[in-house]
């Protein structure tokens, strides 16, 4: 995640670095884990208002 952070450091070119900054999330959420997690997210109402006001706390009952 360090290094992904790393990559997506803006470099003089502000399209380059949006690209990288796209590839590093993209990147992410490929990870079983991630995919644990917003399919989890979503069946638990992360999607609502009380869900996003609660995120946090909603995502880590998942992984808890």
């Amino acid at each position: 995640m360090i290094a992904a952070a790393k990559r997506a450091i803006v470099p003089e070119d502000l399209a380059e670095g949006l690209l990288r900054e796209h590839d590093a999330w993209a990147d992410q959420f490929v990870r079983p884990a991630a995919e644990r997690l917003i399919r989890g997210g979503l069946a638990n109402g992360a999607q609502t208002r009380d869900g996003e006001r609660n995120l946090e706390g909603l995502l880590r009952g998942l992984v808890g």
